[in-house]
């Protein structure tokens, strides 16, 4: 008599070690980091006082290579902090910071226009309540075969504008 329990579990070991080596043989992996601090400045306008921007945003950008098999394009992911980054009212001179940081998934190409929103607020306790918007537009350059960021450029200025 013959019993289907030992081609069984073999089917299942082997099923399972597939899933396994789909998971940990595939080529999807982020590689190290770069990053590039980049001069910022600009204004932003709207009430109740127009305020001018500068500082120093830390971009940091991250290869992804996907597994080829899928024929998905090379990304980067790419880290916008702008920490360093403070504003004074232009007709006050009140204090205006920010504690932005944002990431996106990013197709890698040579050079790249990116536009992020971050908030300004006025420095001490009203500051949630009296935020205002900016718009950060970064130009950046990439080494295509490292995802490395090589340069950019940024500005501030208002949204929608």
């Amino acid at each position: 008599m013959e019993t289907r329990r030992p081609l069984f579990a073999r089917g299942a070991l082997c099923l399972l070690a597939a899933m396994l080596g789909g998971l940990l043989g595939g080529t999807t992996a982020a590689l190290a980091a770069s990053f590039v601090a980049i001069p910022i400045s600009g204004t932003v306008d709207g009430g109740p006082e127009s305020v001018s921007v500068s500082g120093l945003a830390r971009i940091t950008s991250t290869l992804v290579k996907t597994d080829e098999r899928f024929h998905h394009p090379p990304r980067v992911i790419l880290g916008f902090d702008l920490h360093n980054v403070s504003g004074t009212g232009v007709s006050t001179g009140a204090r205006y910071v920010t504690r932005s940081r944002d990431e996106m998934l990013r197709r890698l190409v040579a050079s790249d226009v990116v536009e992020i929103t971050f908030p300004l607020q006025p420095k001490g306790t009203s500051g949630f309540t009296a935020a205002r918007a900016g718009l950060a537009s970064f130009a950046l350059t990439f080494d295509v075969n490292t995802g490395a960021l090589t340069g950019g450029t940024a500005t501030v200025s208002t949204p929608g504008s």
